[in-house]
Order: structure tokens, then sequence, then C-alpha cells
């Protein structure tokens, strides 16, 4: 009982943290560790979601260029990746 009790104040301590903005830049170190496990940068992940996250229209082969343009482009500023000095640079903004 005594652990449940310690877990729910926690749990409120931190929900408190969050809504009143403490732990931003933490979450912000948190997902350039991510990205950067992942070879990406805030740039190029965020032209791959933005580029293959809507379908402009409902023909397979057009929504197969269309994932292959983002995907390619977004890799082009991440790591390894000819902008990647470009997309560091940018992400460092975000």
């Amino acid at each position: 009982m005594l652990f449940f009790l310690f877990f729910l104040a926690f749990q409120a301590i931190l929900l408190a943290a969050w809504v009143s903005g403490y732990l931003d830049p933490y979450q912000k170190h948190l997902q350039e560790l991510l990205l950067d496990y992942m070879g990406e940068t805030k740039v190029s992940y965020g032209l791959k979601k933005s580029l293959t996250g809507k379908k402009l229209t409902e023909d397979q082969n057009l929504s197969k260029i269309q994932d292959q343009l983002g995907n390619q482009l977004g890799d082009m500023f991440g790591k390894r990746g000819l902008g990647e000095g470009i997309g560091s640079v940018l992400s460092k903004g975000l």
C-alpha cells in the first residue's frame, strides 16, 4: 500500500512538472538523443513525415513515388547524407 501511495505521489509530481514546463529541456534532449540513435536529424525526420504522411492521390504508383521521394529527401539531410551539415544546423534552431 505504501508503494502505491509513493507511486501516485511521484506521478502527480511528474504531471505537475510536465504541465508547468520544467521538463521541456529534458524532453528536447531526449528527442535529440533518439533521433541521433536512429541516424536522423529533426529536419530529415520532419521532411520524411511531412512528405510521406498524407497521400496526395489514391493511385498506388504515385503514392510509392511520393514515399520514395520523401524518404530520399529526408535521408539527404540525415546523418551520412549530402546535406548533413545543413540538416544539423537547421535542427539546432528547432
